[in-house]
């Protein structure tokens, strides 16, 4: 995901099911045609598309398929079985502004990146296997080691078998208000690592709107490595979008 994030996806909206029916809802770039889309479950990459059409267009096809759709019908298969078992699945995208040319020639960028990115991610729905640790470098950010930032806020949460296996977990209610809007980037700092690695704040996943802090690869790369199933992890927030995780 934070390869997506460094690009400049954003998120566009997410998938849900209401009365047992399958729905998305988009917060941006819905009449936006020729765009890049993924979608995301749990800070995990499951599928890279583009479309000529508009963005809500193309969602409808994954909505209501066509009995020839193979794509289509696939799609709207693994979305209902992941929404099923409570895996939140978020609608990222990157629109073309249009503004880029080689010499008089407008570049396509969707057409351009989306070859080059399953490629490289490999993501599951899109046939390859599940997602595993990017062979680029983690996104970080030129930070001071955080022994100079004051705290603003301590709490803990244990470590579940989902958090273990999809690199997010989600924050109590008592802890809430100390996070930023949904869709926005947070810093997660991993440890004592003086440089962190970027998530998103995802405040759609949770029926009760607290907030499910996603950190990908890099997140689930770290609990496999440092904790264990049921362990007690502390959370220190320095900010609304900074935070450090400790053993």
């Amino acid at each position: 995901m934070d390869r997506l994030l460094d690009i400049g996806f954003e998120p566009a909206g997410h998938w849900l099911l209401e009365n047992d029916a399958l729905k998305f809802e988009l917060t941006r770039h819905s009449t936006q045609k020729n765009i890049l889309y993924a979608f995301v479950c749990d800070g995990q990459v499951k599928y890279v598309g583009k479309t000529i059409r508009t963005l809500a267009m193309r969602m409808y096809g994954y909505k209501n398929p066509g009995i020839t759709q193979t794509t289509n019908i696939k799609n709207n298969r693994r979305i209902r079985e992941s929404l099923l078992i409570g895996v939140a699945i978020d609608i990222f995208a990157l629109p073309d502004n249009g503004l880029m040319h080689y010499g008089q020639f407008h570049l396509n960028l969707a057409a351009a990146l989306e070859d080059d990115l399953i490629k490289k991610i490999n993501p599951e729905w899109n046939g390859g296997k599940t997602e595993k640790t990017p062979v680029m470098a983690p996104a970080t950010i030129d930070h001071e080691p955080n022994s100079v930032q004051p705290i603003s806020a301590t709490f803990t949460f244990t470590l579940q078998s989902t958090y273990y296996e999809s690199g997010f977990f989600n924050v109590g209610v008592a802890a809430q208000g100390n996070f930023g809007a949904d869709g926005e980037k947070i810093e997660l700092f991993l440890g004592d690592d003086p440089k962190p690695v970027l998530g998103t704040i995802n405040r759609r996943a949770n029926a009760n709107g607290t907030p499910r802090i996603m950190g990908g690869t890099n997140l689930r790369d770290w609990f496999r490595a440092n904790a264990q199933l049921l362990g007690i992890i502390v959370v220190e927030v320095f900010s609304p979008t900074s935070i450090r995780l400790k053993l």
